[in-house]
C-alpha cells in the first residue's frame, strides 16, 4: 500500500496502475526468490524499474503491460526468464489475451512511430531484430531514459544509434572507450591554448567591424583606431579607451555603446593570454547542445571514470564540473538523450556493470541475428545486382547450416561476417565467378582466423 501511494504521488499515475505494478513488482520478487533464474544478488526488478515504467504514463491497461514487457522482459538473455517475466506480468494484469510480443515489433508498428517515418536510411534491411531493437530504443528515448543496448559484436546497436540521431535531426556524439579512457576523455579538461594569434585575430576583428559601424560618418582618427586595433590583452584594450575618453570622452562612449561586442573582444583577448584553458568533451558538448550521447564499448572503461556518469543518469540529468574552474553544476539542455552499448561480460576480457550503475539504464538485450529469414534479406541487399545472387545466399547459409550441425562452431556467426562474405563476392565479380568467390569468401571469414582470438571454429 505504502509503495502504491508513493508511486501515485510521484509519477501522477492512477491508483488502479500502480496497484497493477506493485503486483508484478511482488510477483517477479517472489519468483526470483523461488527459483534460481534471478540471483539475489542482482535483483531483476528494482525500485527504479517500477517508477520508469509508471512515468511512461500508459493510457490503457494494455498499453501499461507492454511497455512492462519491454522495460523488463527486453533485458534478459534467455527465452526461459522472458517467459517468466511475461507470465507475471500477465497474471497481474488478468489479461484474458494475454501479451502479443510479434504485433510489439511488427512492420505495421514500426510504421507507426514518427522516428522511423522522419527516417531516410533506404539501404536498411528491416529484419525483424532490427525493427525490434529500432522500436524499444526509440521508446526509451521518447520518454528521455538512458539506454544500455547489450549485444554481441555486429548486431546492429551502433547502427540504431546512429538512424534515430539522425530520424531526430540531433547530433551525434560518440565516445569509443577502452581500459584507458580517462574522466577527461568523456567530460573535457584544461589543455594548453594554441591558436593565440588567432583569438588576438578574432578580438581585432570584432573591434574593426565596431569602429567601422560606430564611426562610419565621422571617422576615427587614424591614431585611435591603430592603438585600439594593436591591442593583444584586456588591459592594452582599456588603456587605449582611456586614452581616447580623454581626448575625445563623446567618440569613447559611442565606442563603448556596443557593450556585448566589446566585452567578446576582451573575452578573446583574455583567453589569448592563458596558458590553459578549458575544453569541453563530447559529453559536456552534447548536454549544452541537447544532442544525442553515444558511449560505444561502455564496459571497457575503469569503475573510476564511469562513476561519474551517475548524476548524468539521474532523472535530474546534472554533471558536477569540479575540474572546471567556476564549472558548478550543468543540467542537460532540453533534447539531450545518452546511449551506450556493451558487449556481454566475459567475451574477450570484458566484464559487467557494477548493479549501481546498471539499474540506472534501460537496458535491452540485442541477440545475435541468426533466423534465416533475416539472414536471407540482408544478404539479398547486400549482393544486389549479382546476377547468381539466388544460388550465392543459399551456398552461404548451407555451408554455415552445415557447420552447425557438425558442430565445429564455438559461436554463431555474428551479423558482420557475413556482410565481410557478401562483400568479397561483391568485390571479386570482375575477377571470379559468383560461386567461386562465394568459396573463396568462406576461407577468408571462416578459416583465415583459425588460430586467432577471434576464430569461430571450436578448438
Amino acid at each position: 500500500r505504502e509503495l502504491q501511494q508513493i508511486i501515485v504521488d510521484s509519477c501522477r499515475v492512477p491508483p488502479t496502475h500502480a496497484g497493477l505494478l506493485v503486483d508484478v513488482y511482488r510477483g517477479l520478487t517472489q519468483a526470483r526468490a523461488q527459483t534460481r533464474i534471478f540471483e539475489a544478488s542482482h535483483g531483476f526488478i528494482t525500485l527504479r524499474d517500477l517508477f520508469r515504467w509508471a512515468n511512461r504514463h500508459a493510457t490503457t491497461k494494455a498499453e501499461l503491460a507492454e511497455h512492462g514487457y519491454m522495460l523488463i522482459a527486453e533485458r534478459v538473455r534467455t527465452a526461459e526468464e522472458k517467459t517468466v517475466v511475461r507470465r507475471a506480468i500477465e497474471r497481474a494484469f488478468k489479461s484474458p489475451r494475454g501479451i502479443d510480443v510479434e504485433a510489439l515489433y511488427s512492420e505495421e508498428r514500426l510504421r507507426l512511430l514518427p522516428e522511423f517515418q522522419a527516417l531516410q536510411c533506404p539501404g536498411v534491411a528491416w529484419t525483424a531484430a532490427m525493427r525490434r531493437l529500432f522500436i524499444l530504443t526509440a521508446l526509451c528515448l521518447r520518454f528521455h531514459e538512458p539506454v544500455l543496448l547489450v549485444g554481441e559484436t555486429g548486431c546492429g546497436k551502433t547502427t540504431v544509434c546512429q538512424m534515430l540521431a539522425q530520424a531526430m535531426q540531433r547530433q551525434l556524439h560518440v565516445v569509443n572507450c577502452h581500459q584507458n579512457t580517462e574522466a577527461s576523455d568523456i567530460l573535457g579538461g584544461q589543455r594548453p591554448v594554441r591558436n593565440r594569434q588567432a583569438l588576438v585575430a578574432s578580438a581585432q576583428a570584432i573591434i574593426s567591424d565596431v569602429i567601422s559601424k560606430t564611426f562610419d560618418g565621422a571617422p576615427l582618427s587614424d591614431e585611435f583606431s591603430s592603438s585600439l586595433l594593436a591591442a593583444d590583452s584586456p588591459e592594452s584594450l582599456r588603456r587605449a579607451v582611456a586614452t581616447l575618453a580623454a581626448a575625445d570622452p563623446a567618440s569613447a562612449q559611442s565606442l563603448l555603446s556596443s557593450e556585448e561586442q566589446m566585452a567578446a573582444a576582451g573575452e578573446l583577448l583574455a583567453r589569448a593570454q592563458d596558458l590553459f584553458a578549458w575544453h569541453d568533451g563530447p559529453l559536456v558538448q552534447a548536454m549544452r547542445q541537447g544532442a544525442v550521447f553515444l558511449m560505444d564499448e561502455l564496459n571497457l572503461a575503469d569503475d573510476s571514470v564511469l562513476e561519474r556518469l551517475n548524476s548524468v543518469l539521474e532523472p535530474s540529468r546534472t554533471l558536477v564540473l569540479a575540474e572546471q574552474t567556476g564549472g558548478g553544476a550543468l543540467t542537460a539542455a532540453a533534447g539531450f538523450e545518452f546511449v551506450a552499448t556493451m558487449n556481454p561480460g566475459g567475451d574477450y576480457g570484458k566484464r559487467e556493470l557494477s548493479p549501481a550503475l546498471r539499474n540506472r539504464f534501460t537496458e535491452l538485450w540485442a541477440p545475435t541475428t541468426t533466423d534465416t529469414a533475416d539472414l536471407q534479406m540482408i544478404l539479398a541487399m547486400r549482393l544486389a545486382g549479382i546476377a547468381d545472387a539466388p544460388a550465392c545466399i543459399a551456398g552461404i547459409l548451407g555451408f554455415v547450416e552445415f557447420l552447425g550441425q557438425a558442430k565445429l562452431l564455438q559461436h554463431a556467426l555474428s551479423l558482420r561476417d557475413y556482410l565481410f562474405w557478401a562483400d568479397f563476392v561483391v568485390k571479386t565479380q570482375s575477377c571470379l565467378d559468383a560461386r567461386t568467390a562465394v568459396v573463396h569468401g568462406a576461407c577468408l571469414v571462416l578459416l583465415d582466423s583459425i588460430g586467432t582470438q577471434g576464430s569461430v571454429f571450436a578448438a
